[in-house]
């Protein structure tokens, strides 16, 4: 697999992660947050780590272990904010926009 997703974030993307810049002690995590989510939100083969770290530009399988075993943050407050921010802007009507976790 070559890398298929550009280096350059979506910009719409950046700016929903900014708000959870609070949690990191590292721009570097953000950084790598961003280029995850990107990777999960792109049309690559495989969603596991690595085939997101190999598709996605300016990610290494490197970081991502780092963000997901080393690094340091709330996950329980991360999650608070994002369900409130989701309440907040993912509701259309009698509708809303579920966004899995995973």
């Amino acid at each position: 697999m070559s890398v298929k997703v550009s280096p350059y974030p979506v910009p719409e993307l950046k700016e929903f992660l900014r708000p959870f810049r609070q949690h990191f002690y590292r721009a570097e995590s953000l950084h790598t947050l961003e280029r995850y989510a990107t990777g999960l939100l792109a049309d690559v083969e495989r969603k596991s780590g690595a085939g997101i770290a190999e598709a996605v530009a300016g990610l290494s399988n490197s970081a991502l272990y780092r963000l997901m075993t080393e690094t340091c943050w709330d996950f329980k407050a991360f999650n608070r904010q994002r369900i409130q921010i989701m309440l907040e802007r993912a509701v259309a009507g009698d509708g809303v926009l579920v966004v899995d976790d995973t």
